[in-house]
């Protein structure tokens, strides 16, 4: 059955604790915790209260899925040293989400610049971070949000040359529309065994931007995805990517997250 999660980037002003509780009363099976300086938790959060969250959401019945971090960014960068500093960062990252209980850790693809150097940095990088997460017993999520990882083919692309089982994809459904794509017919081209969780969150476009809404009141084609994921029997992690930290038009979390759980519910045949 699949599981529902909600990003802590939906809490803004929240500490780690009170994300946790909120996930926990709204009725999300986990959470996937936003890690960056400022961010619910960071590399440098003492062992103690590592502690703390986990044996906090286990109280409240539910846990830290994903552990959300920035990686990636320095993947692609061409000095040496640079690149040794962001494997070393990364290795906290894991060591983190090893302390959080966490089932993998998210990263993105680095560069806004598409070129044959980018991927091969991104690709030997991803090689030795998925290397260290197999000795933690993690899983590595790129999340196709950037211009490296972006649709079907660059998935399998990334998934075949780095060759390793600890790596999958975090497929944003919203990122890969707004490539001009079709998410479904990039999704069919994957297989969904490399896939570990699914954003979903919702835009609408008003004067050429994008402005985050609700989901189901925006035009990001969800629910083709979901009718596929269902007749596949996808079994894993449904994200509620709420933006409310970056998107302060959005309601109140407390509001804005029991519709988006309720649609996502409905729509995936899941009463609890």
């Amino acid at each position: 059955m699949v599981k529902f999660t909600v990003y802590t980037l939906a809490f803004p002003n929240y500490s780690a604790e009170e994300a946790i509780k909120a996930a926990a009363q709204l009725g999300y099976d986990g959470v996937d915790i936003r890690v960056r300086e400022d961010g619910h938790v960071f590399i440098d959060a003492p062992k103690e209260f590592r502690k703390r969250l986990v044996e906090l959401a286990e109280s409240l019945g539910i846990r830290i899925y994903g552990v959300y971090t920035y990686l990636g960014r320095n993947f692609v960068v061409p000095d040496p040293n640079v690149r040794r500093r962001a494997l070393e960062e990364a290795r906290a990252h894991l060591d983190l989400a090893v302390d959080l209980n966490g089932a993998y850790v998210r990263i993105f693809a680095g560069t806004k610049e598409r070129t044959e150097r980018n991927m091969k940095l991104f690709i030997e990088m991803c090689r030795l971070v998925c290397r260290e997460a197999e000795d933690r017993g993690l899983l590595i999520g790129i999340e196709t949000h950037g211009e490296l990882v972006y649709s079907g083919d660059t998935c399998n692309l990334v998934l075949e040359e780095v060759g390793c089982d600890a790596l999958t994809i975090v497929y944003d459904i919203a990122h890969i529309y707004m490539e001009g794509l079709n998410p479904l017919e990039e999704l069919k081209k994957v297989d969904l065994n490399k896939v570990i969780a699914f954003q979903f969150h919702d835009f609408k476009k008003e004067d050429s931007k994008w402005r985050a809404v609700l989901l189901s009141y925006g035009e990001v084609p969800h629910d083709p995805v979901i009718e596929y994921l269902r007749s596949q029997g996808y079994d894993k992690f449904v994200v509620d990517e709420y933006e409310k930290w970056w998107r302060p038009e959005l309601p109140d979390p407390m509001v804005g997250l029991k519709h988006n759980l309720k649609y996502l519910k409905e729509k995936f045949g899941v009463v609890r």
